[in-house]
C-alpha cells in the first residue's frame, strides 16, 4: 500500500508511463526514418553526419535482392521456355507493328520511289500496307522467338538491378518500405504500447527508490528494448507457436503471401521495368547480338521482296544496299524508345510479377525472410543505440523540468 500512497501524495509521477510510451514511440519511428533517410550523406564524411541506413548499403543489399532473385526466384530461361507464347506477344504489338509498316513504306515509297507511290491510288497504297503490315507482324514473330530463345545472351538480371540501384539510390529504400510495409509501422506502433507497459514498472521503481539515476537509465531500457523487441517481433518466430489461446508467430511470416504480392509488383514496376531492362541492355553487348537478330530477320524479308518482279520497277539493284541500310538504321533507332518493339518485349513478353509472386510465396521460411532481413541487419546496433541514446537524453529531461521537485519530496 505504501506505493499507492506515494503515487497519490506525488500524482505527478503518473505522467511517467505516458511519457515512456511517447518516447518508446518517438524512439522507433527515428530509427525507421533513420534506415531509409537521408539518401545522401548529410554532414562531414566520412564519420560526422549520417546516411540513411539502406541508401548507404544500397549497392551490397541490391546485391543480396539480386543473388535472392536469380537462385530461388527467376531464372529467364525457365520463365521464357514454360510461359512465352510468340502469337500472344505478337497481339499486343499492334501500334508497335503499324508503326513500323509506316516506317517502312515511308522508307520505299516516299524516300525510294514517290512518284510510283502517289501515282498508285489509295486502294493500291492501303493494299500494299495490308501486305506490309502481314509480313512486318510475321517479321516480328519470328524476331520475338528469337529473342526469347537467346534471352540469356541478351539480358543480364544482375547488370539491370545494379545499374538502376546506381541511378537512383533512393530505390532499394522504396522497394524495402513497399514489402515491410506493415513491419515498418509495427515497429513504429509497438514502442508506444511496450514504452507504456515499460513506464508503469520505471514508475513503481522509481516511487519506491527515487534515485536521480533512475529516470535516465529508464530512458536507456526504454528506448533500446523497444527497438529491441520490435525487430525481434517482426521475424519471430518463424512458424506459429501456440500460447495458452494466442497463437503466435512473427509479423513478417505471417503474411508470406501478402507480401510475395507486394514483393512482385515491386521489382517487377520499379526495378525491372522495361525502361530499366531497354537502358541495361543498350548499353551491353546485348544490344549487338538483338541487333543481329533484328538485322537477320529483316533482311530476309527485304531479300524477298527484292527477288519480286516488280522490285526492279520500284528500285533499281543499285539503290537497294543503301535502302537495306537505311531501313535496318532507322529501325534499330526506333527499337528501343518506349512504345518501340524491344521496349514493349521487355514489358510484356512474360508475367515477370506473376512468377515472382508464385515463387516467392512458396520460398522455405528461412529464404522468405532473406528478403527484408538484411535491411535490418545492416548496422542494426546503430538503430538501437539511438533509440538508446535518445531515451537516455529523455530522462534526463524529465528528472531536470519534471520530477525534480517529486524526487525531493518522495526522497524524505
Amino acid at each position: 500500500m505504501e506505493l499507492l500512497t506515494r503515487i497519490q501524495e506525488n500524482w505527478i509521477v503518473l505522467l511517467i508511463p505516458l511519457i515512456s510510451a511517447f518516447v518508446g514511440w518517438f524512439t522507433n519511428v527515428v530509427a525507421v526514418k533513420m534506415m531509409f533517410h537521408p539518401v545522401e550523406f548529410v554532414g562531414i564524411p566520412p564519420y560526422l553526419g549520417w546516411q540513411g541506413v539502406i541508401p548507404a548499403n544500397a549497392l551490397r543489399l541490391a546485391r543480396v535482392s539480386n543473388a535472392l532473385i536469380t537462385e530461388k526466384l527467376l531464372s529467364l530461361r525457365d520463365l521464357f521456355d514454360t510461359s512465352f507464347r510468340a502469337e500472344v506477344f505478337t497481339g499486343k504489338l499492334g501500334a508497335v507493328v503499324d508503326d513500323i509498316t509506316e516506317q517502312a513504306i515511308d522508307e520505299v515509297a516516299n524516300n525510294h520511289a514517290k512518284p510510283m507511290w502517289d501515282n498508285s491510288g489509295e486502294f493500291m497504297q492501303n493494299k500494299v500496307r495490308a501486305l506490309v503490315r502481314a509480313e512486318v507482324v510475321e517479321v516480328s514473330r519470328a524476331i520475338a522467338m528469337d529473342m526469347a530463345d537467346d534471352i540469356d545472351a541478351i539480358l543480364n538480371i544482375e547488370k539491370t538491378i545494379l545499374e538502376a540501384i546506381e541511378r537512383h539510390k533512393g530505390l532499394m529504400g522504396e522497394m524495402f518500405y513497399d514489402v515491410g510495409r506493415k513491419e515498418f509501422r509495427f515497429i513504429e506502433r509497438s514502442g508506444l504500447y511496450f514504452g507504456f507497459l515499460f513506464g508503469i514498472v520505471q514508475m513503481a521503481v522509481w516511487v519506491m527508490y527515487p534515485a536521480p539515476w533512475i529516470l535516465p537509465a529508464a530512458g536507456f531500457g526504454v528506448g533500446y528494448m523497444t527497438n529491441w523487441i520490435a525487430l525481434k517481433l517482426v521475424f519471430h518466430p518463424r512458424e506459429p507457436v501456440k500460447i495458452g489461446p494466442v497463437t503466435v508467430q512473427g509479423l513478417f511470416h505471417k503474411r508470406q503471401a501478402e507480401v510475395a504480392q507486394a514483393f512482385g509488383r515491386t521489382v517487377a514496376d520499379k526495378v525491372l521495368n522495361a525502361d530499366n531492362i531497354v537502358i541495361s541492355v543498350m548499353d551491353s553487348p546485348g544490344a549487338l547480338r538483338m541487333n543481329e537478330i533484328v538485322a537477320q530477320r529483316v533482311g530476309e524479308l527485304i531479300s524477298k521482296y527484292e527477288a519480286h518482279p516488280m522490285a526492279a520497277l520500284v528500285l533499281p539493284i543499285e539503290k537497294r544496299p543503301l535502302l537495306r541500310a537505311e531501313l535496318l538504321e532507322r529501325l534499330e533507332r526506333e527499337w528501343p524508345k518506349p512504345g518501340g518493339f524491344f521496349h514493349t518485349f521487355a514489358g510484356e513478353a512474360v508475367d515477370l510479377q506473376g512468377e515472382l509472386e508464385r515463387r516467392m510465396a512458396s520460398l522455405d521460411r528461412e529464404t522468405y525472410e532473406g528478403v527484408l532481413r538484411p535491411a535490418f541487419q545492416q548496422d542494426e546496433w546503430k538503430l538501437i543505440a539511438a533509440g538508446a541514446v535518445l531515451g537516455t537524453v529523455a530522462g534526463v529531461l524529465q528528472l531536470v523540468y519534471i520530477f525534480g521537485d517529486a524526487m525531493e519530496r518522495l526522497s524524505r
